[in-house]
């Protein structure tokens, strides 16, 4: 093998390994928001004194921003109240993302209408890769600094393995962490300083409901996701009835630019994705080579295949037992990252103006 091919394939690897990592990262925060409503919801002693789970809240904004904050989950119990946000790893934006939440005075209910927070209030920030002291006194800080009454606790959250797959949430140990509300068994819970799990059994009932945090979903886990779950009820019942029959498309199918916004309601699905979820999905895709662009068109177009019909370029670590639609998506995304970059839009040429042969009679000249 060649010193310039064996490159190109640790390229690909390299590739495919920091995608999948990121894809894996998100995958496992939609686990703990899974994990949190089943122990809103199961947990006796947690549900009989919650009144209001939301996991697309809207709190009221502050000072002169207009938009109104969207964490990733409020709950709202009888005598205190927690706002949520969950983090795969430090962003120096954090500070002033947690510190806008914890400033906001109330939320809105799904009529538009709006309560305050009750003085008992908490902000849950948990990251599954933990920062540092030296980001966490930045963090600590920050909030002392801007006079917040209400705690601030900080917890890791991780899916581990053992005899039983869980997810487990523990109160980060730092000297300036703050502690939840003791009046209520979730803040409890989360003030142990054993943590507490929630078993993965326990939670796959909602699993699917997330398919994304309130804010956002990455390309790459949008990607998968359009293509196993959404593509589907795009399909006309003549498509749909070839689907279930071949495993493939004969023809494509095709979205226009301007119907992207028509994304299909999923049933049962609490947190969906929304239009610009899926048009960086769509584009994620083309750098997969399963979906084309026809620029004439202005549409994307589809051959939907199943499972078994995509192939797995050479190369790619497959990083568990088998390889699932998610590997094989990332795996070709990878190798025509490296193999076919996407070709940079072309600058304007510059246009060079002619000089004219006279004396330039706009500056005065430096001798007389």
């Amino acid at each position: 093998m060649s010193a310039g091919l064996a490159s190109k394939e640790d390229r690909i690897r390299d590739e495919f390994d920091r995608v999948w990592k990121e894809y894996s990262a998100f995958d496992r925060t939609l686990d703990a928001l899974s994990a949190l409503t089943f122990a809103l919801n199961n947990i006796r002693e947690i549900k009989q004194e919650t009144e209001l789970i939301n996991f697309t809240p809207r709190l009221e904004a502050v000072d002169l921003d207009g938009a109104r904050y969207t964490p990733d989950g409020l709950v709202i119990q009888k005598h205190c109240d927690f706002v949520l946000e969950l983090k795969t790893s430090w962003n120096d934006a954090d500070i002033k993302q947690i510190i806008k939440y914890a400033r906001s005075a109330g939320y809105f209910l799904k009529d538009d209408s709006k309560r305050q927070f009750k003085s008992d209030k908490c902000v849950l920030l948990g990251y599954q890769n933990p920062p540092g002291d030296e980001r966490l006194d930045k963090l600590f800080q920050a909030w002392e600094e801007n006079k917040i009454s209400c705690p601030l606790v900080v917890f890791r959250y991780s899916l581990e393995q053992g005899p039983e797959e869980r997810m487990y949430f523990a109160r980060i140990a730092h000297d300036r962490n703050g502690r939840c509300p003791t009046n209520s068994k979730l803040g409890q819970a989360i003030n142990s300083s054993r943590g507490f799990p929630v078993k993965t059994d326990n939670y796959k009932f909602y699993r699917p409901k997330f398919h994304k945090t309130n804010d956002q979903v990455i390309a790459s886990y949008a990607a998968v996701l359009w293509w196993t779950k959404y593509a589907r009820h795009y399909l006309s019942e003549e498509q749909k009835s070839e689907m279930a029959e071949r495993g493939r498309l004969t023809s494509p199918f095709t979205i226009l630019w301007n119907k992207i916004d028509e994304v299909p309601a999923m049933p049962g699905t609490d947190v969906p994705l929304g239009p610009s979820d899926v048009r960086r999905a769509l584009e994620f895709l083309q750098e997969a080579k399963l979906v084309k662009l026809k620029k004439k068109a202005r549409a994307f177009e589809i051959v939907l295949k199943e499972d078994r019909f995509i192939r797995l370029p050479q190369g790619i670590p497959v990083p568990r037992a088998g390889s699932d639609m998610s590997v094989k998506i990332l795996g070709r995304w990878a190798s025509n990252r490296v193999k076919k970059p996407p070709k940079k839009p072309k600058q304007p040429r510059k246009i060079r103006r002619r000089r004219s042969g006279g004396r330039d009679d706009r500056t005065l000249p430096m001798f007389d």
